[in-house]
């Protein structure tokens, strides 16, 4: 078989491999830690719009606050805030562009959801794009629910049918069969899988769909933000749904619990695919037996060998991925151009494939061998070229530069495969040095001393690793003793393990509030303070508004017509100097 679903289980974690002409393809990792949350629906505030990048950050529950880009607003995004807010929450200023909405070109209607959104508003968004690294997840506005055949729109009034079905007679067939099925105040986008289905089980997959969205509006009612109000569906199935049935042939996994799961699941959307999800019962681990363990171990090391002898560094940076190409001991050839492009034409096709496997996205630079002839660089560039065709993920490139390198941009969906299943080293804090004992101890008698000579708070809690509050806390004169007798400061120490051996954070006593770069920078202790105060007052005096519904049509089921931080770490005024 050509293309295959390998799937292998344990308690703690799920694999799930694609195999696409007998090669490893694509690597997904689902464990505890690393769910995926694409796709979930969520009732969310507004936290802050910041007009002047075109976006608003939402507080969704997460650590970090949702990115809401303007763009990714939706064309109803005044109907969902009156809805959920009432029709007093549309600014008077913003309505005579809300009646010409349709006519507006892109960044008008950007400016415009510039003007709708305010502090402190409720918000149905949907997750489009994972959290990564120190950013928080990317949402719209424009909340669709997707089924097996069609991809549901509330508030739209459209039908849409994917550009892959090319067959005219097939689109307007498919078109027809929704046409009436479609209730009011409703839009669908039909899915390529959908391609010669016939009308009942389009009919199945719409009413199912419908079903969501209900369940949805139902919690709605009483869900206070944040709430999370929908979960899609969990990487293996939302897998087995895109995928079976479309690209793949069969589904072979080794847990029977998994194994039953999937066979019910794909016998409720495809029974007549059930037949070809099996359950994986041989001695040897699964993935050597499909002849794919070398490559998905290779996904985990920086170094990757090449079939030429030659080898690819993975390096990453703060801004990008860096792949160095190494020729090796290959000298196969008499000239040093032709050996170099051997090894570059390698190189080309395993980056392109450890791209995919690794799912790199974001900027990426490859520094290959370099080469003098201008054809030869040509090669180079249209063998990457061919095989980022093999990728669905979108990727754009600049030719080589005369130094060799190549800069290609690859669109980023999640987490690459490899931070999405580690952990920044709490001693490093993922530098790669670690530095003295001594120098970190100094880093913090020098704060504390700013500290003293900058406020006449004189109380902190002091949050290091577990590792340095013992140093920190060691010998009958140790350094705390020393620090409070030499700067007459209060100092409490809590070991925090999430804080790298490097690092440290003071805030003052018994407050939430991180004042280490404020001090750092010589800005206001006091004004800080106060900015956190007013945002949280501004919290605290939101009111809950009631949710107004959208009259029904045709009967068809639609329904969508902390503590002062002054009290904290107190002044104290009678301490000696």
């Amino acid at each position: 078989m050509k293309n295959q679903i390998i799937i292998h289980s344990t308690e703690d974690q799920a694999r799930i491999a694609l195999l696409e002409d007998g090669e490893l393809a694509q690597l997904f990792i689902q464990s505890e830690e690393n769910q995926r949350t694409v796709g979930n629906i969520h009732v969310a505030k507004v936290h802050k719009v910041m007009s002047g990048i075109k976006a608003a950050f939402i507080d969704m529950g997460t650590p970090k606050d949702a990115f809401l880009h303007f763009s990714d607003a939706g064309d109803h995004l005044d109907e969902y805030i009156a809805m959920l807010n009432g029709k007093n929450a549309i600014p008077s200023h913003a309505k005579p562009d809300l009646k010409n909405k349709e006519k507006l070109a892109n960044h008008q209607k950007q400016a415009l959801a510039g003007k709708i959104l305010r502090n402190g508003q409720k918000l149905l968004v949907q997750i489009v794009k994972e959290p990564i690294g120190s950013k928080g997840p990317r949402i719209s506005t424009d909340i669709t629910i997707a089924g097996r055949f069609l991809v549901l729109i509330p508030m739209g009034d459209y039908i849409a049918v994917s550009k892959k079905i090319s067959n005219y007679k097939e689109r307007r067939r498919l078109k027809n069969v929704l046409g009436d099925m479609v209730p009011d105040g409703f839009g669908v986008i039909v899915r390529t899988v959908a391609q010669g289905q016939d009308e009942k089980a389009i009919e199945d997959d719409l009413r199912d769909v419908l079903r969501k969205w209900e369940k949805i509006l139902d919690k709605l009612e009483t869900a206070k933000p944040p709430s999370l109000l929908h979960r899609d569906l969990d990487m293996t199935e939302s897998l087995i749904r895109d995928l079976f049935a479309k690209n793949y042939e069969r589904v072979l996994v080794d847990d029977p619990k998994m194994y039953r799961q999937l066979k019910s699941y794909v016998g409720q959307i495809a029974p007549e695919m059930a037949q070809n999800v099996h359950q994986y019962k041989g001695k040897k681990h699964i993935f050597d037996q499909m002849g794919i363990a070398e490559d998905i171990n290779s996904i985990f090391n920086p170094r990757v060998r090449m079939k030429s002898g030659g080898y690819l560094i993975f390096e990453q940076t703060e801004a990008m991925y860096v792949v160095d190409v190494n020729s090796g001991p290959y000298a196969a050839k008499a000239r040093q151009e032709d050996n170099s492009l051997k090894t570059n034409l390698d190189a080309a096709r395993e980056i392109a494939k450890q791209l995919r496997l690794r799912d790199i996205g974001g900027i990426i630079v490859v520094d290959f061998i370099d080469l003098r002839d201008d054809k030869n660089r040509k090669k180079i560039y249209d063998e990457l070229k061919k095989e980022f065709r093999k990728d669905p993920a979108k990727t754009n490139m600049l030719g080589m530069s005369d130094f060799g390198l190549v800069q290609i941009t690859r669109q980023r969906i999640r987490p690459s495969v490899i931070n999405s299943v580690s952990k920044v080293c709490p001693m490093c804090g993922g530098s790669g040095d670690v530095i003295s004992d001594d120098t970190i101890l100094t880093d913090i008698e020098s704060w504390l001393s700013k500290f003293k000579h900058a406020s006449e708070y004189r109380a902190v809690d002091l949050y290091v690793n577990p590792y340095m509050k013992t140093l920190i806390n060691k010998g009958m004169f140790s350094k705390r003793w020393k620090w409070m007798s030499k700067l007459h400061i209060k100092i409490t120490l809590v070991a925090d393990e999430s804080i790298p051996l490097s690092r440290f954070k003071v805030t003052l006593s018994g407050s939430d509030v991180d004042i280490t770069d404020v001090v750092m920078r010589g800005a206001s202790i006091d004004e800080a303070l106060q900015q956190v105060e007013y945002v949280e007052e501004i919290d605290r005096g939101k009111e809950d508004l009631e949710i107004t519904k959208k009259s029904n049509h045709r009967n068809s089921g639609n329904r969508t017509s902390g503590s002062s931080a002054n009290s904290n770490g107190r002044k104290n005024h009678t301490h000696q100097n």
